[in-house]
């Protein structure tokens, strides 16, 4: 018998995963299925939707033909030609304030509780008004599933300096036995997670501000001097889920919100060799002779200054983006960040979507990175800067399209940081409160995507029975439309201005005005009781 590898197998949703499996672990076997029994490599307890088997690459091929199944392939923490990656990046040119003064704090608490730009600003720099509202994700539960997170941050606190972040054993809380998790867990040698943890729970720069904080650092997130390892992604998801499920007592129907703010990519050096766009094929340096008129006219992306002098490609992972289906199957609130790609996402059933560029292989790119699902919140940033008709706009950077679904603050946004800290990536300033810990100001979707979160959080304090999809309503349905647009969708050269065909749907908050008291902190925000 050829040699057996460890497979993933995804089968659609709303299929019975148990009958399946039961065929694949028959000694004899119909159509695809292997006719011998085949062993279990990974069983997938807390998953209705995939099991890893060991299989010959000719049975893996085979079972990709069966109509209930919707990928084969290697788990995704062994592949090697992807990585994994944190959907932020540091800029050098601070706006709205969010320069190195430790004063300053996330504008987008200001931004989103007002309908329109026009009027929240009074200069490029600075945020007048006043922050007011009644709630604060009181009975919520809120993960960051990221770098980590530095659990003794005081901007974690409740309003007694009690820490709120709850340092448990994601193992022994979801059942899964035969794992275990590193001592010193609940560090962040990265500050990502801290960072995104803090826009959407923090006491000062955040919006949940009495949410418990769950944590959970993810294996390939960890900073590079970071000596505990996070929790693999094969039981990254089962533990969120058979955790949330197995609430009790008290906690029993809690809400879950979890922010995920990093997805996959490949990172490719030089000029492509070909491609199709829109099933027309064409060849690099002859079609176009340089990358800014391929991006004009086809949407590959140039090469960017974060990247080197290469491009970054996001990857979808069928495998990855089933476990967020699962997740979201299981009543958990979910929102991702849509990639600081520079690019268009768009539908499955868009014109874009199987438009492909050749660096050595194919490669489609105008798909988003995983994870993904549009039952979660696809979350683009809008930019510190506004346009010229004083509209909030696309920030540079950010992965837009009709394969989003909202759009928040995500350039120039203040949190806290770590300690330690990757100091190759960011460059923190001490926290107002106590300058044995650090705040810093970053961009990204990573910055979008807990804006989202928080907000999410406070609406579950209202109304805790929301289903995923209820909450999707309601917020979009609360979003307004005022972000810059060209009109068009194939503009893919103009990443300042276009929104690529996304709808336009930007983050509000309607839980922003009543009886507020005061909490000190770097502006005296006002928040509610």
């Amino acid at each position: 018998m050829a040699s057996e590898k460890e497979y993933v197998v995804v089968v659609h949703r709303g299929i019975d995963l148990e009958a399946f499996d039961a065929e694949l672990a028959a000694e004899t076997g119909s159509g695809p299925i292997p006719s011998r029994s085949v062993t279990v490599a990974n069983p997938r307890n807390g998953s209705k939707r995939m099991t890893h088997w060991m299989l010959t690459e000719e049975e893996a091929e085979a079972l990709k033909a069966d109509e209930r199944v919707l990928d084969v392939d290697i788990p995704v923490d062994q592949r090697t030609d992807i990585d994994i990656g944190l959907n932020a990046s540091q800029t050098e040119t601070w706006y709205r304030g969010a320069s190195t003064d430790n004063s300053h704090v996330n504008w987008g608490l200001r931004r989103c509780i007002e309908e329109a730009n026009v009027g929240v600003f009074d200069d490029a720099t600075t945020l007048t008004g006043d922050y007011t509202y009644p709630l604060d994700g009181t009975g919520v539960d809120f993960i960051v599933q990221d770098s980590g997170i530095q659990a003794d941050h005081p901007e974690f606190q409740d309003a007694n300096g009690v820490s709120r972040v709850q340092q448990i054993d994601w193992f022994a809380g979801s059942g899964i036995v035969g794992e275990t998790q590193d001592e010193n867990f609940y560090t962040d040698y990265d500050g990502h997670g801290t960072h995104c943890a803090g826009i959407a729970a923090g006491k000062t720069f955040g919006w949940a501000k009495n949410a418990r904080i769950y944590a959970q650092k993810l294996n390939g997130l960890e900073g590079t001097a970071d000596p505990n390892n996070g929790i693999s992604i094969a039981n990254a998801f089962d533990t969120i889920r058979l955790w949330h499920i197995n609430k009790s007592g008290a906690d029993a129907g809690r809400p879950t919100v979890v922010n995920m703010s990093w997805g996959y990519g490949t990172t490719r050096s030089g000029d492509p060799t070909s491609g199709t766009y829109r099933g027309t094929a064409w060849t690099y340096g002859v079609d176009y002779s340089d990358r800014v008129a391929l991006e004009a006219a086809t949407g590959v992306p140039q090469n960017r200054a974060n990247f080197g002098t290469a491009a970054r490609i996001s990857i979808r992972v069928p495998s990855v983006d089933a476990e967020i289906e699962d997740m979201i199957d299981a009543g958990i609130h979910v929102v991702i960040a849509a990639g600081n790609n520079y690019n268009k996402i768009d539908l499955a059933s868009g014109a874009d979507y199987a438009n492909e560029v050749v660096f050595s292989t194919a490669v489609s790119y105008h798909q988003g990175s995983s994870p993904y699902s549009l039952n979660a919140f696809m979350v683009a940033s809008i930019d510190s800067s506004v346009s010229g008709s004083n509209q909030d706009k696309p920030s540079i950077f950010s992965s837009r399209g009709p394969g989003c679904n909202i759009w928040a603050p995500g350039s120039n946004i203040m949190s806290a940081c770590s300690t330690p800290y990757n100091s190759s990536k960011f460059a923190p300033i001490t926290y107002f409160d106590d300058d044995t810990f650090y705040q810093m100001s970053i961009s990204g979707t990573s910055m979008a995507a807990p804006q989202v979160a928080g907000i999410a959080c406070l609406h579950l304090q209202v109304f805790p029975d929301l289903t995923p999809s209820g909450l999707q309503d309601r917020i979009l349905a609360d979003s307004k439309g005022v972000v810059n647009s060209t009109g068009s969708d194939v503009d893919y050269g103009e990443v300042n201005d276009s929104i690529m065909g996304q709808a336009n749907k930007i983050l509000y908050s309607k839980y922003n005005s009543a009886n507020p008291w005061s909490l000190s902190g770097p502006f005296n925000i006002s928040i509610g009781s």
